[in-house]
């Protein structure tokens, strides 16, 4: 067996050769599969420690005055390496830094095999959220205390690498035999080690079956099952209103009860129901007791659909087990996305058989999926960490409409995309999401099994998503890459064609000259993007509406239409050269290419209708615009399309065609009114019944709601004034509050400027985390977040809603501006067009409600448990200088107090103190 030697360093920084040293050197030896020895040391690096690294590994000079020098250790170091492997969590670091140490000692520097944890946990663990050593620590149950120092990060390295052995030792013999064929491409020397487990590994595994040189999970088989049933009213009174409720610290909730009792109601009569349901109600058991109630009763699913992936989450791992344990029977749930997030395992198998030119990143990914597909039976793309640069793989990689409904497909008895509608089939219970619950709108065929009866949470994204959904998009890339398919020289499959077709050359030169039409085409749009009046979005973009009447549209028009007659030639010469290739020699010998060949095709022409329909066609009722990135590449620019008013097309295409819906979320009225929900779903035709459920928090106790006297406001003291007298008032919530803090800009430019200001007025014992700036990942930026005691976390418009941060880690909300759309965003400008033409107010029938249904959103970040507590500052100052402002107060189920920031902080103390009192309490 062989010895490998695990290895962590801390150094005064990244770089030997300006002067950074090793102050801490560890490793730990594996032998069989075992810890067998450990060596630490400190090292004295001769110079002082910077402020930072002693915060980060908490070494002290004190630690490293009296330790030996590298030199020192370094014949035991390279003793031990003797015939070992080096391995490490990011080896390219540490064995870099340790070479170049060594070779300062006078010492030739290890030349041996390397093994990185970092590689291999991708493949061996590819559906961790996190390859980072603390977050694997955490997955495996590590006694791993003290990250960032030099024993402990190699001790949890070691037993990494056991884990990361046991997983691979587990393959079955086929995926291991794939993998060996990549691995002469991983950084990691483990071709050895790897042939060493296929040698050992056994043909055939429970649960697992080879078909077509992939393994991949048995398909499950439905088991239908009888049920005792029960009404509405049994299951009410034995689990909710009885003094013995089953679940165990289960509190009954009377607004709960109200909720369940208004759905099932509305369901029995058939009618379409709109719900408030205030945070802590326990809104998604109230929908789904009913829900289930209405399935079995009636022998058909019910569809429930979310807007975001956290809520199907939630509903699937916390919710639906909770139901269940109340019911005396199983239910039955199937999750259904769109066709995008499944793996079609047809082309899967292309790609590994075809082994077309592989970046690094491609080769991982693809390792990752062969292991993946041992493990999973959703083939939901969801579950899967790939590299963030795979994007383009997994394009290449999902299901589609061609491979993946065609019965005569080798594949179709097991694709994933097929097993997910087939579960839905045999559902009670469907979750699903918004934009796909809209496809059948959309499309000639229906996605979701039938169902009459539909419940949809976060009901106040529908009008957005179908916004979006009956919208289209089309960027550089999605021509550019289509065409790249047919063109790279070091496609076997172009190797392929160039054997078959004497004249593909000829083809190839056509293509690009569409390439560069093309990239013409949306250099000509980065021109027109980028002058004139052009408003910024907030993330930071340009955004300009697309007038295709305007004189300066034209020359973007002229290269559009070149563009067309060069396409549609090119793609008739490829339909040609199909139709050659189609004889039965052809398909005996080269069916693989064949099917590419036509996949790719009918992805350029997919791409040649979107491009007509937004460049070449005008569309009554739709609103064109353009987004580029001022300081991106030239080709950065995306046309968009949206419908400027959606309510008719659900009016006539959804609700008339379902018998039940139920529609809620926390924020449906606007001063207590449901009618601009209403308005613009386009309900006010129907038969609708509505009820609002008050939150059960002791709002009195848990929540404060103030305005500072002394801001500013910005119409009166520009831009630049504003963000310095927020960033003043910030600085001081921070210094009463000690952080804890989230502040909602409604901006991005006015985030980056206040962010640039908070970090010269704040001392470095605050960690202040921009989005957008340190990154746009909200649950990346929330997690930072949570894990730095006095941090502060500046978010725009993705943040206002969805981010839950309980307990301690937030105490205070500010709102720099009341969240009004911006002005400048196309679908806002054309729906305000809409209403001026109609003779109503834009601002009070748009941009009043829509400002207010998120302000309640952004509130609802703060108080979130019962045992939460904390305040919440408005800094625009309209909320009380203007007569629309009260109805922002009158949304909040807390009363406003207008004090000087000096009174507000003296109160915040106080208030926040008493919270931690309380919490103290609470987890005694």
């Amino acid at each position: 067996m062989s010895r490998f030697v695990v290895l962590d360093l801390e150094t005064t920084g990244v770089s030997h050769k300006k002067g950074d040293r090793i102050i801490q050197l560890a490793y730990s030896i594996v032998e069989d599969n075992r810890i067998v020895d450990r060596y630490a040391t400190y090292l004295n690096p001769k110079r002082d420690i910077p402020p930072f690294i002693k915060q980060l590994t908490q070494i002290t000079d004190a630690h490293v005055t009296d330790a030996p020098e590298f030199d020192e250790v370094a014949p035991k170091l390279l003793r031990d390496l003797e015939g070992a492997y080096f391995v490490a969590h990011n080896s390219d670091f540490d064995l870099g830094f340790m070479n170049e140490a060594l070779e300062d000692a006078g010492y030739n520097p290890y030349m041996g095999p390397v093994l990185d944890t970092v590689e291999l946990s991708r493949i061996a663990f590819p559906t961790e959220e996190s390859f980072r050593l603390t977050e694997l620590s955490d997955r495996f149950n590590m006694d791993h205390e003290n990250p960032h120092r030099a024993d402990s990060d190699a001790e949890a390295t070691a037993i990494l690498l056991i884990e990361i052995f046991d997983r691979l030792r587990a393959l079955p013999k086929q995926t291991l035999k794939e993998l060996c064929e990549f691995a002469p491409l991983f950084r990691s020397d483990c071709e050895r080690i790897l042939h060493s487990f296929y040698v050992e590994a056994d043909e055939k595994i429970e649960g697992l079956e080879e078909y077509r040189g992939l393994v991949i999970r048995k398909k499950g088989t439905h088991i239908p099952v009888e049920r005792d049933l029960q009404t509405f009213e049994e299951l009410m009174e034995q689990s909710f209103r009885s003094d013995n409720v089953p679940l165990q610290g289960f509190e009954r909730r009377l607004g709960q009860e109200e909720m369940m009792s208004f759905i099932h109601e509305t369901l029995q009569a058939d009618k379409i129901g709109l719900i408030e349901a205030g945070t802590g109600t326990g809104k998604s058991l109230g929908y789904l007791v009913p829900a289930i109630i209405d399935a079995v009763t009636r022998e058909q699913p019910v569809v429930i659909s979310t807007e975001t992936i956290q809520l199907q989450e939630q509903l699937l791992k916390k919710e639906i087990p909770v139901l269940e344990d109340i019911l005396p029977f199983t239910v039955k749930t199937a999750l259904l996305k769109g066709r995008s997030h499944y793996l079609c395992l047809h082309k899967f198998e292309d790609a590994l058989a075809l082994k077309q030119s592989l970046t690094y990143e491609k080769v991982i990914s693809l390792a990752q999926l062969l292991v993946w597909l041992t493990e999973t039976d959703t083939g939901d793309a969801e579950e899967l960490n790939l590299a963030s640069s795979s994007d383009r793989l997994w394009s290449e990689l999902q299901s589609d409409g061609i491979a993946c409904i065609d019965p005569s497909s080798p594949w179709f008895s097991r694709c994933f995309y097929q097993r997910a509608k087939l579960a839905a089939k045999h559902a009670d219970l469907i979750i699903t999401n918004h934009a796909l619950l809209l496809t059948d709108v959309t499309l000639s065929h229906q996605v979701i099994p039938s169902s009459e009866t539909i419940i949809i949470d976060e009901a106040h994204h529908l009008e957005e998503t179908a916004t979006k959904q009956f919208g289209k998009r089309l960027d550089y890339a999605a021509l550019a890459q289509v065409i790249n398919q047919f063109t790279v020289k070091e496609s076997l499959f172009t190797a392929w064609l160039h054997r078959e077709i004497p004249h593909y050359q000829d083809v190839i030169e056509r293509l690009k000259d569409v390439q560069q039409e093309w990239a013409d085409l949306y250099y000509k749009l980065y021109q027109y993007g980028t002058r004139g009046k052009v408003g910024k979005e907030d993330t930071g973009r340009n955004s300009k509406v697309i007038h295709k009447t305007e004189a300066s549209w034209t020359g973007v028009d002229d290269i559009a239409r070149r563009c067309d007659a060069i396409l549609r030639e090119s793609i008739n010469e490829l339909i040609e050269l199909s139709e050659l290739l189609d004889t039965d020699q052809n398909k005996q010998s080269f069916q693989r290419e064949i099917d590419q060949f036509n996949r790719y095709l009918s992805d350029l022409e997919d791409v040649y209708a979107l491009f007509t329909s937004i460049f070449l066609q005008i569309e009554e009722g739709t609103v064109y615009w353009l987004e580029v990135d001022g300081k991106g590449p030239k080709q950065s620019g995306v046309v968009y399309t949206s419908p400027v008013d959606v309510s008719d097309l659900l009016a006539d295409s959804f609700f008339r065609k379902k018998k039940r819906v139920i529609l809620t979320s926390a924020t449906l009225t606007v001063n207590k009114s449901f009618d601009y929900m209403m308005q613009t779903l386009g309900l006010l035709d129907f038969d609708v019944v509505t009820k609002q459920v008050e939150s059960p928090f002791n709002w009195e106790d848990q929540a404060k709601l103030y305005v500072p006297t002394d801001m500013p406001l910005i119409q009166e003291v520009g831009d630049q004034a504003y963000v310095e007298a927020l960033a003043l008032q910030v600085y001081r919530i921070a210094q009463a509050s000690e952080g804890k803090m989230l502040v909602l800009f409604t901006s991005y430019e006015m985030l980056r400027r206040a962010h640039e200001l908070l970090v010269d007025l704040l001392d470095e014992t605050y960690t202040i985390i921009g989005q957008g700036i340190h990154s746009r990942s909200r649950t990346r930026l929330t997690k930072n977040f949570q894990q730095v005691d006095k941090a502060i976390l500046l978010g725009t418009s993705s943040f206002w809603e969805g981010v839950d941060i309980p307990g301690e880690d937030l105490s205070v909300l500010v709102m720099a501006r009341l969240p009004f759309s911006p002005p400048n965003d196309p679908v806002f400008q054309a729906k305000s067009d809409r209403f001026k033409e109609n003779g109503s107010s834009p601002f009070m029938k748009l941009a009043l409600p829509q400002a207010i249904l998120r302000f309640k959103q952004g509130f609802g970040r703060l108080i979130r448990r019962k045992t939460d507590r904390g305040a919440v500052i408005v800094l625009d100052r309209r909320i009380v200088t203007t007569r629309y402002g009260s109805q922002f107060v009158r949304s909040l189920p807390v009363p406003l107090r207008e004090k000087s920031m000096a009174d507000i902080e003296d109160e915040l103390a106080t208030f926040l103190q008493a919270s931690e009192v309380t919490h103290g309490n609470t987890h005694s």
